[in-house]
């Protein structure tokens, strides 16, 4: 190829500089650290845990979609459903009490974006390890098997200090949320490319293109499951429950995030 003809394009989006673990922080532990930390959580992300928030997140789901449906087409799909409802199970999955879930995504954006300067990431940043801090501190004692209850058993028996506990709830949050971007590539290629979506209908299965989304080897996500499930709600909610779904834009003019360590559609304009 001569060089006339090597185009170079922009990247869709990049990681912030500040969005980074340090080295040293729990991002980066290796073995027995590592392996210490995710045992505390394990119970939460086991098929049989996620299978119990199923139905939870199948009425959550199911309510974003009416609200979407009532007030008629067109519609971003984004702001709509594959924003709030990845948010809402991750949180749910965590322990985050409803009330506290839209600061604890503002936190997360913030520490993602490279739309703002360090020393806004680097707040949120401290301000969602203080509020994880205290959260896991009340539940030392608890018996549940959400994220933050099994961190606060795990600290009340001495397995973990509680800010590894706090950094590791606050690494196991922002990787939850990059579900939401998935979630919405996942749409954006089933939409313009409506022959996968019929194979899908027709025999239903586990969705590859999310799978290698989170198996990185010893690092790997333990969200995994978590996604599969979100992905299969989203495709039974919306590709079998909104009869006619197709994009409302030409593919090309559907905007995709900038500034932003997770790679999704920052609006996926439908109408059905």
């Amino acid at each position: 190829m001569s060089e006339e003809t090597i185009v170079e394009t922009p990247p869709v989006t990049r990681p912030a500089a500040h969005s980074v673990p340090a080295l040293g922080a729990v991002g980066f532990l290796d073995a027995p650290d590592h392996a210490r930390l995710r045992r505390s959580v394990a119970a939460a992300f086991t098929a049989r845990r996620v299978e119990r928030v199923r139905e939870r997140s199948r009425r959550m789901l199911a309510e974003l979609v009416d609200e979407m449906l009532q007030d008629g087409p067109p519609a971003d799909l984004t702001e709509a459903v594959l924003g709030p409802f990845p948010v809402a199970v991750i949180c749910e999955l965590m322990g985050v009490p409803a009330p506290d879930r839209q600061g604890v995504h503002t936190w997360t954006q913030l520490v993602l974006s490279s739309s703002h300067d360090a020393e806004a990431a680097e707040k949120a940043r401290k301000e969602m390890g203080a509020y994880f801090c205290e959260l896991i501190g009340l539940r030392e004692g608890s018996t549940d098997e959400d994220v933050t209850s099994l961190l606060g058993a795990a600290v009340g028996r001495g397995e973990l200090t509680l800010e590894e506990a706090a950094d590791f709830a606050a690494l196991l949050q922002i990787g939850g949320e990059a579900v939401t971007g998935n979630g919405g590539q996942m749409l954006y290629v089933l939409l313009t490319r409506p022959e996968l979506a019929e194979l899908l209908r027709a025999e239903p299965v586990h969705v590859p293109y999310l799978d290698g989304s989170f198996d990185l080897g010893p690092h790997y996500s333990p969200g995994g499951t978590l996604a599969r499930l979100v992905s299969e709600l989203l495709m039974d909610a919306l590709l079998d429950g909104v009869p006619g779904l197709r994009l409302a834009v030409p593919a090309e003019e559907v905007p995709f995030r900038k500034g932003a360590l997770v790679r999704g559609p920052e609006a996926l304009p439908v109408t059905w």
